[in-house]
Parts: C-alpha cells; sequence; structure tokens
C-alpha cells in the first residue's frame, strides 16, 4: 500500500505541477473540469449506485457550468466577484427543480435524489471553483503550489503519525481510522511545510503569517476530511472509488482542499491584498 501511495503520487504531482506552472489559465480550468466530473461521479455514485449514467452526467454539467462560471467573473477590479457563481447558481438550481418536476412520476425517492444532487453542486464545483480564482490572481500559481504541499505534508504526516503513535481515537464514530497523535503529527507537517515553502514560494509573507495560516489550514482540511469520511460513512465505503491506487478516489484525494481553497482565496483577497 505505501508502495502503491508513493508511486501515485511521484506521477500525479508532477503533471499536476507542470499544468500549474507551464499549462496557462485554460489548461488549468481544463483540469479543474475534469477533476470535477470525477468527483462528481463518484459522489453521486455513492449515494445514488443504481443511478443510470445519464442522471449522474446531467449533475455533471450542471456542475461544470457552475465551475465555468468563476472564469466569468474575473474583473479588472475585483477579480473574485461572486455575482457570475450566484447568478448562475440560482439558475442551475432552478433548472435543476424543473427537472425534478417534470420527472417527478418516475423518481422513487425524489426527496433523497434532489438532496443528493443539490449536494454534488454545492460541495463540489462551488468548493472547487474557487481555485479558478486563485489560479487568476497574479501571484495565484505560487498561492496554489504553496497550499497544495501544505495539505499535502498534513495528510502524509498524519497518516504516518497516526500509523506509528495513535492509540487514541479522534472521532471514531465518523473516521474510525484517526487519531489524536495523527492530528498533531498532521498538524506539525502541515506548518513545517508552511513555513520552508512560504518563504521561498510567497515572500511576501511573514514568518508569523505563514504558520498561522499553515495551522487555520490543518484545522479546515482536517474539517474537510472528516466530513467526506462521515459522507462515506452514511453509504458504508472506505473509499469514494479505486482511481488513485493508494489513496482511494478523486474526492478523497479533494475533501480537505474543497475546504481549504475558499480560506485562502479570502485571505489572500480581503487581509493580504
Amino acid at each position: 500500500m505505501h508502495a502503491r501511495r508513493w508511486l501515485t503520487a511521484l506521477i500525479v504531482l508532477p503533471l499536476l505541477l507542470a499544468v500549474l506552472f507551464w499549462g496557462g489559465q485554460v489548461l488549468f480550468v481544463l483540469l479543474l473540469l475534469v477533476v470535477n466530473g470525477l468527483a462528481q461521479w463518484e459522489f453521486l455514485g455513492m449515494f445514488g449506485p443504481d443511478a443510470d449514467a445519464f442522471r449522474r452526467l446531467k449533475t455533471i454539467i450542471l456542475g461544470s457550468v457552475l465551475l465555468l462560471s468563476f472564469c466569468t467573473a474575473q474583473r479588472a477590479t475585483t477579480l473574485c466577484n461572486p455575482t457570475g457563481p450566484l447568478l448562475v447558481l440560482v439558475g442551475i438550481l432552478f433548472v435543476l427543480f424543473l427537472f425534478y418536476l417534470i420527472a417527478y412520476s418516475h423518481i422513487p425517492d425524489l426527496s433523497r435524489d434532489l438532496m443528493v444532487n443539490v449536494l454534488a453542486l454545492l460541495y463540489i464545483p462551488l468548493l472547487l471553483g474557487h481555485f479558478v480564482w486563485l489560479r487568476y490572481l497574479s501571484d495565484g500559481q505560487w498561492w496554489i503550489f504553496w497550499l497544495l504541499m501544505v495539505i499535502m505534508a498534513g495528510d502524509t504526516g498524519a497518516f504516518y503519525a497516526g500509523r506509528t503513535w495513535g492509540k487514541t481515537k479522534l472521532y471514531p464514530e465518523v473516521s474510525p481510522g484517526k487519531t489524536w497523535a495523527g492530528v498533531w503529527g498532521g498538524t506539525a507537517a502541515a506548518v513545517i511545510a508552511g513555513l520552508a515553502l512560504g518563504r521561498w514560494a510567497l515572500p511576501g509573507m511573514s514568518l508569523a503569517g505563514l504558520a498561522g495560516l499553515a495551522l487555520l489550514l490543518a484545522v479546515v482540511g482536517l474539517l474537510g476530511d472528516l466530513f467526506e469520511s462521515m459522507l462515506k460513512r452514511q453509504v458504508q465505503v472506505k473509499d469514494a472509488s479505486e482511481l488513485l491506487p493508494g489513496h482511494g478516489g478523486m474526492l478523497d484525494r479533494l475533501d480537505s482542499l474543497l475546504f481549504a481553497a475558499p480560506l485562502v482565496v479570502y485571505v489572500r483577497l480581503f487581509l493580504i491584498g
């Protein structure tokens, strides 16, 4: 498992960094569309394994439109204008509600199916779209790089610290494998990575600022991880899929980042400027 985990990371990470630094904004957004589609497909499969491909694709298409609306919100004066995504989200929800009204007689458990599809939109493309905003900033590439490294360091630190010293469970009802040792190990690794890489990638940030933001990301990332674990616990699955050997599915790799990306965007815009 450890070999597969590291081999997957050694293949995927260089490709991701190549797109981030040399692929341009358009290729980065296209990559996000692929990531969004895979994550939504996994999510819908967990809660509706019997749902046909059309019903899944319908939600994925709506999610892709929502993700692309973050590109249209780029303004010369306010790079991250929420008006575009908000209006598109309202329109998408209207279309989704209309679809269920028309298809009412063909859906045996309408309320559950509707809530799953709405959550698939709010949880994945709405949060993932913040990476688009971050990428369009003048120093956005470095912020995304720093964010990825902090979250990845936190995940790796938590994984190995938990396996080595973990005895006291953190929240067994939601995630039986997480321990307090893993939490402290992951937090320490996130802060160390944030400080070490931040002085190079984000030279305008102070050491205190880097440490504080990395600490916040460790906490928010943990909440994102627990949230996805709660969803998987509901449907009694260990991983969202087996897409990434040693890591699980795309959603399993995104869980912390989905919660962390909005935090970085708003700190970068409103506290740093």
